[in-house]
């Protein structure tokens, strides 16, 4: 038997869900069936990603709630595998899913300044360095070992030499955009790691406490550090912060 809901029962006046975590559930299903069905122009129908709750034969249905636009504009939300209605959804106009899905925010003014941020305290941390090579790893989907990561840049010549060593031991080739996760925090590390050829000091020390500023690379030079980046997306802008 379908169950007759307008939402407004259960919102607050301004339409924000209520901080009740029992009307909060309910609510949050049919504002979900609201924002696939409200779109949608009458006599048509369409699948959602809500699953059904019901138990015929005592089993969980498998099935996901389909929605249809009736011809009075009510959204029917009903099961397309046990084929139960659930909901027939009234007063939802004015609510904040009518439209479907609300457009998207631009946050990146907002947070780029706390990214780099993030990026010069995690550059500064060796045990949070650390911690981003072994979730790197995993989504490359690499069988080496943190610690082997480490030890090999202390002992190779350029980041790539690493990032190589690395894809090697991947158990398929990786996502592009798993490499590009990693490769910042390789160079961070590289950056991190003491190297014997320049005295057992790190290259960002070599950089920040080196020679002369006529002889430091132009901004967009590679960096001496070997990172094989831009003297300016790395070692110069640790020396900044």
């Amino acid at each position: 038997m379908v169950t007759v809901v307008s939402p407004w029962h259960w919102l607050n006046q301004d339409g924000s869900f209520p901080p009740d975590p029992r009307i909060r559930a309910r609510i949050l299903r049919v504002a979900q069936c609201i924002e696939y069905g409200g779109p949608l122009p009458r006599g048509f129908a369409r699948e959602t990603l809500v699953p059904c709750r019901r138990r015929p034969k005592r089993k969980p249905c498998p099935g996901l709630l389909w929605v249809l636009k009736q011809s009075d504009d009510a959204i029917l939300a009903f099961c397309g595998a046990c084929h139960a209605d659930e909901y027939l959804i009234y007063e939802w106009e004015d609510t904040l899913w009518a439209d479907g899905v609300m457009p998207p925010t631009d946050v990146r003014p907002a947070t780029d300044e706390e990214d780099e941020a993030e990026r010069q305290t995690n550059a500064r941390d060796p045990d949070r360095l650390v911690e981003l090579l072994e979730r790197g790893l995993t989504i490359v989907g690499s069988d080496m070992r943190a610690d082997a990561v480490v030890r090999l840049i202390g002992a190779s010549g350029t980041p790539s030499d690493v990032l190589r060593a690395i894809v090697a031991n991947a158990r398929l080739p990786p996502q592009a955009g798993a490499v590009e996760r990693l490769l910042p925090v390789l160079i961070d590390l590289w950056n991190a790691t003491p190297r014997p050829s320049s005295g057992e000091v790190t290259p960002t020390e070599v950089v920040a406490g080196g020679a002369d500023r006529e002889a430091r690379p132009g901004r967009n030079d590679p960096c001496p550090c070997g990172s094989g980046a831009k003297y300016k997306r790395c070692c110069l802008a640790r020396t900044m912060h």
